[in-house]
């Protein structure tokens, strides 16, 4: 399973018409294609479920500009290299990236939903790059056939935007560290 946004590429920023600062939503693309299209259909629905889910929250908060990455997409330098453009061109200053992929490094392979959050950085040169990950939490559940039928994608991507803006505003409300 490759990663999906480790690099920080830049992009030459361009002017954008947003009046206020947007967040990407991306999602998907954590999984690599399986011979089996059942199997890719299954990944992309719950992808698009929770990235989707994800994107109304923020929504609810700030303007989003959306980007879905589905089953094959494990590109890492394509897909960042992708949103850095769209963000540039819609004048957002953060990415927030929700996934769902199995972790069967674990003893008891786990089905993982996850959110990371990077800000958006552009250079008095014009570029835009990703700044360090600012954010990363995954909620995890036992991967078996049941679970994979029980979990609401939805609920977790509130939950997740919930907890991204407690944790957020407290560390944005705390005293800078000297």
């Amino acid at each position: 399973m490759g990663s999906v946004l480790p690099w920080t590429l830049a992009v030459p920023a361009a002017t954008h018409a947003a009046t206020a600062p947007c967040t990407v939503v991306a999602g998907g693309g954590r999984i690599e294609s399986s011979p089996d299209p059942q199997v890719n259909d299954r990944w992309n629905r719950l992808n698009f479920a929770f990235f989707d889910a994800a994107a109304e929250a923020i929504r609810a908060g700030e303007p989003v500009e959306q980007a879905f990455f589905p089953v094959g997409s494990a590109d890492a330098a394509k897909n960042t290299a992708s949103v850095l453009a769209q963000a540039v061109g819609a004048g957002c200053t953060r990415l927030a990236f929700f996934s769902v992929f199995s972790d069967a490094a674990q003893a008891d392979a786990e089905l993982v939903f996850s959110m990371r959050v990077w800000p958006i950085r552009r250079s008095p040169d014009a570029v835009a790059a990703l700044g360090p990950l600012e954010y990363e939490r995954d909620y995890r559940f036992v991967a078996t056939p049941a679970s994979f039928d029980k979990v609401v994608p939805s609920r977790i991507a509130d939950q997740a935007v919930r907890d991204y803006r407690s944790g957020h505003a407290a560390a944005s409300s705390a005293p800078a560290a000297r």
